[in-house]
């Protein structure tokens, strides 16, 4: 029985873009039109066709071009996470917009029109997305435009899958069931059969989607499942089995009409770069304006608590971006021979791992607690996020003691810059084990985007409130 493969998704990904293109032209005009019409702010003399269509070039090119950099239209999101990184690429296509008109001169675009395009676009962006996703989970709790999908191998992907298929009607799946290698796991709830039955399976089911989570040493078995696909004209996915050492970046290439797949370490480059860096400079702008009455209050009560001994910084040094090394600034939260006294505490060389906390620490000074606890001794490493040191949300800055001690996998962390929050501060800090860390450190690096570091930034907050692994 031959089946015809959908196709739709480079046709849906060029329809929302077509869609939030005309939303942002539509806002821009209602945007003008209102402002004219009830005359709000200075009235601007009428726009002739050529400036229109100016407008709606440039105002088009700056939308895709920021969507592409954030990547709102290659991976699918929830709602609520969909609507941020609208919202975000609206004010970053806003802020380069006015940035355009303010250096070329060729037309003057109303102020108050601006906070009106900003307004409308969000409301307008919204209620499209809303309503598209309301109208799909309701067409796919009816069973209609779902991809009936079987899952090949046992295990936590295999499982996370399953899962995230029966809780998230959006992603357009239905769950058959599990195809099992091993004969044991034959009984367990949800499997349709053994992998020897697999022919039979899809004859049964009739499938239109096999997802494969075996490991990647059974070469064979996953190119007959292949080999079984393409003859049912199935469409196939296959969860590398690199998947839990995060080696995501891909390339294809061809020698000898051989396809070979090239892996790389997750980095981020280009033109997201570029905006994480604007990104961390405006916060850390921010957030040293907000923080300057505790610069002002901490060292006082580092000096009182210290009776005037000691410094009111500590630095130390901290391996950064691709092994460089850089001076890492903090609130001084110990007393002031800690580094002498640590021998006494811990002896390094006989530790499981290459890192260490030490729950109630006697070096750490009353007034360290409280800035360690609430993380208000780390506000001095803002100025190394404006020295270019560090970023906002990255890993975190690692001693040298403990990255030369890293395992080869443990070293992909380093690719990015440090960052003064990020997975390991929200995950749990001091709780997590070393390789939990840098897993999750690696699956944020693999997942970049400003909306990735817009939501740590968030997190951030209860997680400080939480204070758990804070010590």
């Amino acid at each position: 029985m031959t089946r015809k493969i959908r196709r739709d998704n480079v046709r849906s990904r060029l329809l929302h873009r077509a869609l939030d293109v005309g939303i942002n032209l539509l806002a821009l005009t209602l945007a003008y039109v209102i402002k004219e019409q009830f005359s709000i702010g200075v009235r601007t003399e009428p726009l002739s066709v050529q400036v229109v269509l100016h407008t709606f070039a440039v105002v088009a090119l700056i939308w895709i071009g920021v969507c592409s950099a954030m990547e709102i239209y290659t991976f699918k999101r929830p709602l609520f996470p969909e609507i941020v990184s609208l919202i975000a690429a609206l004010a970053i296509t806003i802020a380069f917009f006015n940035t355009y008109v303010y250096f070329t001169r060729l037309f003057i675009y109303p102020r108050y029109g601006m906070i009106l395009y900003a307004v409308i676009g969000s409301v307008l962006l919204i209620v499209s997305r809303s309503a598209k996703l309301a109208a799909q989970r309701g067409l796919h709790r009816r069973g209609i435009g779902v991809r009936r999908a079987i899952i090949v191998g046992r295990g936590k992907i295999a499982d996370q899958l399953a899962r995230a298929f029966r809780e998230n009607h959006s992603l357009g799946y239905r769950f058959l069931g599990f195809v099992c290698q091993n004969d044991d796991e034959a009984s367990t709830p949800d499997v349709l059969g053994r992998l020897s039955e697999l022919e039979k399976i899809i004859a049964r089911m009739q499938p239109e989607e096999v997802i494969v989570t075996l490991p990647g040493h059974l070469h064979q078995e996953i190119l007959n499942i292949a080999h079984r696909c393409q003859a049912e004209n199935l469409r196939l996915r296959v969860v590398p089995d690199l998947f839990e050492v995060v080696m995501i970046r891909a390339t294809l290439t061809e020698i000898g009409d051989i396809p070979l797949i090239g892996l790389r370490d997750p980095v981020i480059t280009g033109c997201q770069s570029i905006v994480k860096r604007c990104f961390d400079i405006a916060v850390a702008s921010f957030c040293l304006v907000l923080a300057l009455p505790f610069f002002v209050l901490i060292p006082i009560a580092i000096l009182i608590d210290s009776r005037g001994r000691g410094p009111i910084l500590f630095s130390q040094e901290r391996v950064g971006e691709n092994n460089k090394h850089f001076r890492m600034y903090k609130f001084r939260s110990m007393v002031e021979d800690a580094e002498e006294r640590l021998p006494e505490l811990v002896q390094i060389e006989k530790l499981p791992e290459p890192m260490f906390k030490i729950p109630n620490d006697p070096r750490v000074t009353r007034i360290g607690k409280f800035l360690r606890r609430s993380s208000l001794d780390e506000l001095p490493q803002l100025f190394n996020v404006l020295k270019g040191d560090m970023s906002m949300v990255g890993p975190r800055p690692e001693q040298v003691s403990v990255v030369n001690n890293y395992q080869l996998w443990h070293r992909k962390r380093l690719c990015i810059k440090p960052g003064i929050t990020g997975p390991m501060q929200v995950g749990g800090r001091g709780a997590l084990s070393l390789d939990e860390r840098i897993r999750l450190e690696l699956v944020y690096i693999s997942r970049y985007s400003i909306l990735e570091d817009v939501k740590y930034l968030l997190k951030t907050i209860p997680a400080v409130c939480r204070a758990r692994g804070a010590y």
